[in-house]
């Protein structure tokens, strides 16, 4: 067989085939969108999930909720009241109650929703490197019924005590110093209304211990007349002074000895009460002068003085009652200066009235003092008057009446009974006459501090067997020194 021809151009010409290039680029493009697709349904979808969960690295105070659902942490809000227990206090009442007792719990889905809002869904893919602190207060619900049966059976309980109380009820209370409703009558005037709304604002707390305040008690118009009409003399408070010094309160307590509230609820006061009282109890208190006194002397020793002595506090006691009576029927609080007859430095009944500068006699010490503003400025060895033979010292707070040189001491002695009018210079047998440089009388005219030249030992017990006739003997340079230190009114305390 003969070879086929050959038919194959010598030089023919390359041929080029076009392929289709555009699918190949077409489907490039589709895996960047579909990428963003995906991150978009994802992102999406986040935002979607954390509308009803929680961040991450979230926490609600102190509760870390990252990640949980709201529905979850809603549920343990609610079961949290659970064990919710507290007590209701009243006057003269107390009631322990549990969460079951008053219905009550927390709206766990508010709680919840309160903190999703202070988050941003929306930029979740950030909260993976943040942390998140949301606040929110559980809002609480109680059944007000089942709260208020717990006061009902009190409540009516003290109405049937008030009903038997006189007076409604009414009492004078000392905390108070005031007129008050007895603690068994107060509960029935609890105001249901204000005892829910009390309780509403406390159980938002969740306190323990829930006071029922004034403000839940609405007493009824004939038992507030009382009061009203009782207390618009209690508080009438009075304080009293003397010469410009303060002396004595009048407070509630003793007004209400004064105050008598009648069985027709009427309320008066007892005026003559008063007006009695003033120069008998009100004199008794403030009147000092002859009185007991017990201080502390600067050397740090309590000293107890006799009642004697003509020192000390007198009171007008009664044009001081009537100052008092018309202060107490104003019905507001008043200082009044009480009238007195005689004068001290200060106030302070049964104790020291004087002042700081004062000569202080101690007998069992047979020594003599005197100090100023608490410095020791004179001191003596001493001999008082003989004990139990009408010649001792008398005892009691006293005040320099005297101040003379060279005075002439007399006693006339026992008057003969054929003289029928005694010459007062005369000195008889058993009477005696001395001659003294420094004169500090003490007791009017009668005894004084004074320089005995005929004695020559001073102190110790010489006064039980030769002391004086009741004056205070002392040597020359001691009386020198005190006669020069004092002056007219200075106190003198004399004691055993």
């Amino acid at each position: 067989m003969e070879d086929a021809p050959d038919y194959t151009p010598k030089h023919a010409l390359p041929v080029t085939i076009e392929l289709d290039n555009e699918p190949p680029k077409r489907r490039l493009w589709i895996f960047p969108a579909a990428l963003v697709g995906v991150v978009a349904a994802v992102y999406i979808g986040g935002s979607v999930y954390f509308m009803s969960h929680f961040l991450p690295n979230t926490s609600i105070g102190e509760q870390d909720v990252s990640l949980q659902p709201a529905a979850e942490i809603a549920e343990l809000i609610s079961h949290r009241s659970d064990t919710y227990s507290g007590t209701f206090h009243g006057e003269g009442f107390e009631i322990p109650f549990t969460a079951s007792d008053i219905g009550f719990s927390f709206d766990g889905a508010a709680y919840t929703e309160e903190a999703l809002s202070q988050q941003n869904p929306w930029t979740w893919p950030l909260a993976f490197n943040e942390s998140h602190t949301l606040s929110a207060t559980p809002t609480v619900m109680f059944d007000e019924d089942k709260a208020w049966e717990l006061f009902s059976p009190i409540v009516e309980e003290s109405k049937r005590a008030q009903a038997e109380l006189p007076h409604r009820g009414v009492v004078f209370d000392e905390k108070a110093d005031g007129y008050v409703l007895d603690d068994v009558a107060h509960a029935a005037m609890l105001d249901q209304a204000s005892v829910l709304a009390q309780l509403k604002s406390a159980l938002d707390l969740q306190a323990e211990t829930i006071e029922i305040s004034d403000e839940c008690y609405v007493i009824d118009s004939e038992t507030q007349a009382i009061l009203d009409a009782a207390n618009y003399y209690a508080n009438a408070k009075v304080h009293l002074t003397m010469n410009g010094v303060d002396a004595l309160d009048i407070d509630g307590k003793q007004i209400s000895q004064w105050i008598t509230i009648h069985d027709d609820g009427t309320v008066t006061l007892d005026e003559q009460a008063i007006l009695d009282w003033g120069p008998g109890g009100l004199s008794d208190i403030l009147d000092t002068v002859g009185k007991p006194r017990t201080y502390e002397r600067p050397d740090g020793v309590e000293i107890t003085v006799a009642g004697g002595g003509p020192y000390g506090w007198i009171i007008n006691g009664a044009e001081s009652a009537e100052l008092i009576l018309k202060a107490i029927k104003s019905g507001q609080p008043q200082t009044v200066d009480i009238p007195t007859i005689q004068n001290a430095d200060r106030v302070d009944p049964g104790g020291q009235d004087w002042p700081d500068k004062y000569i202080d006699v101690d007998i069992s010490e047979q020594k003599g003092r005197m100090y100023d503003n608490g410095e020791l400025v004179w001191e003596a060895d001493l001999v008082t008057g003989v004990p139990g033979t009408g010649r001792e010292t008398p005892q009691g707070v006293f005040y320099v009446s005297e101040h003379e040189t060279d005075v002439v001491l007399f006693n006339q002695g026992t008057v003969p009974d054929d003289v029928e009018n005694p010459d007062p210079d005369t000195v008889y047998t058993d009477g005696w006459r001395s001659t003294v440089n420094y004169w500090v009388a003490y007791d009017g005219s009668v005894r004084g501090f004074h320089d005995s030249d005929w004695r020559t030992e001073f102190g110790d017990d010489i006064y039980l067997w030769n002391g004086s006739h009741g004056c205070i003997n002392m040597g020359y340079e001691s009386a020198e020194k005190l006669y020069n230190l004092t002056e007219l009114g200075d106190a003198v305390i004399i004691h055993e």
